[in-house]
């Protein structure tokens, strides 16, 4: 019986426990439920058109061309046909990393390299 009392006092000392918990209890059935490995920095195209932020796309363990979003559910097949899809998520993170948007320099030199 130690856990509870345990458990009682950690939400004590951190009140916002319980919410952190649960979130990560409906995360880890999403990833379980679509087979999911990790969220990717794509939005939903449908979430988008709604008006609604956020639909972070999860990439798919099996199939790594289907994305299913955390917020509607959908599941779309995404197939960049210039680069693997791989690098492309590469690239957005590090163009994310940058400051105000600005390519990181590892990301410039990848693009000249190109050429």
């Amino acid at each position: 019986m130690e856990a509870p009392e345990e458990f009682t006092k950690a939400l004590q000392k951190d009140p916002k426990l319980l919410n952190r918990l649960k979130k990560k209890a409906e995360l880890d059935e999403f990833k379980g439920l679509h087979n999911l490995e990790r969220a990717t920095p794509l939005k939903c195209p449908a979430c988008s058109q709604w008006g609604m932020t956020g639909g972070s796309l999860w990439i798919h363990k099996e199939d790594r061309l289907l994305f299913t979003c955390r917020k509607c559910k959908i599941t779309w097949r995404i197939e960049c046909q210039t680069i693997p899809n791989e690098e492309l998520i590469y690239q957005i993170r590090e163009v994310q990393k940058g400051e105000e948007g600005e390519p990181s320099d590892k990301t410039k030199e990848k693009e000249e390299n190109k050429c």
